[in-house]
């Protein structure tokens, strides 16, 4: 993919990130359609962020919704708190999780393969059970945050369309931000580590600190998508640290495409929107849903950003 059409997907995807919600919201006449719509962009953070160790630096993590746990719950008790302040939140949200990714990326890259695997789960796993045990974060139930972040004067957290914009415009930032990294001589150093440690090692490069640092920038990303969906259901729940969360973010990442540059967003909303139409059929829409996953991984080596990719070679080819 020439230059040309590099930034022409880029803004294609970013324009239609955030503007469909809108759109199917104006035309629906729900503005219900926007909560749709924060979900995708919340998934495809959390996705993006796993992308960026899973797909560029080779680190398969079944624990990787710890953060996304972290960050509803730093949000949550804060919030509760009466500390509002998305100036006090958001540093408060990356503190928590990136020292807690150091912390697992610590022990966990000291592996790999199957170990780094179910270390990685073994560890969130003790925060699940630490949430779940824990009456001072609602146990089981969970907690409810009655309080959503505060932004600047005239901001009201709970007019739908001002909420969508401020889950957008960060939204925005992070996907940004990690294509900024994943392109960057960080990224490509990641991507080095993950196809020969040896050579990397031979050619100068810390490997443990490049891997750690990619570990870590992904579970802080990962903990403001949690920070945005502790804002947007008013709640924390064990749950949103489960291994079935992390099972949920795999699964969008390899629906969109592993080491694409758009594929977690593509992913996000695909797998939202189905689970959204789906679900209205019937409780069981899993079973319906794995069909197309299979179809998508069997057709589309590199999952709906291959089938992205294709589209415009063709219309670049014609032009």
């Amino acid at each position: 993919m020439g230059a040309s059409s590099l930034r022409l997907e880029t803004f294609a995807v970013l324009f239609a990130m955030v503007a469909v919600g809108p759109a199917v919201a104006i035309v629906s006449g729900d503005v219900y359609q926007l909560a749709v719509f924060e979900r995708a962009l919340i998934y495809a953070v959390a996705a993006a962020s796993l992308n960026m160790i899973l797909g560029f630096g080779g680190m398969v993590s079944f624990g990787h919704a710890v953060y996304l746990g972290l960050g509803c719950y730093a949000t949550g008790v804060l919030a509760n708190a009466d500390v509002t302040s998305a100036w006090i939140q958001l540093p408060t949200v990356i503190a928590v999780a990136g020292l807690a990714a150091l912390t697992i990326g610590l022990i966990v890259l000291r592996t790999s393969g199957v170990y780094f695997i179910m270390i990685t789960l073994a560890l969130a796993q003790i925060f699940y059970f630490l949430a779940v045990s824990s009456s001072y974060f609602g146990g089981d139930d969970g907690m409810v945050i009655y309080e959503r972040t505060t932004l600047l004067e005239g901001y009201d957290p709970f007019d739908s369309w001002q909420f969508y914009g401020f889950v957008a415009v960060v939204a925005l930032f992070c996907i940004l931000a990690i294509n900024h990294i994943i392109r960057s001589d960080f990224g490509r150093r990641l991507v080095a580590c993950r196809e020969n440690t040896t050579r990397a090692t031979a050619l100068g490069f810390n490997v443990f600190a490049i891997r750690l640092t990619g570990f870590v920038l992904a579970g802080v990303f990962c903990g403001i998508a949690g920070f945005l969906l502790a804002n947007q259901t008013e709640f924390a729940t064990p749950g949103y640290a489960s291994w079935q969360r992390s099972g949920e973010l795999l699964v969008v990442v390899i629906l969109g495409g592993v080491g694409t540059r758009f594929g977690p967003v593509y992913g996000a909303f695909a797998f939202v929107l189905l689970e959204s139409v789906l679900s209205s059929f019937t409780s069981h829409w899993p079973i319906l849903f794995g069909p197309f996953l299979i179809l998508v991984v069997i057709f589309f080596h590199q999952g709906l950003a291959g089938l992205v990719n294709q589209l415009f070679s063709v219309r670049v080819k014609t032009e």
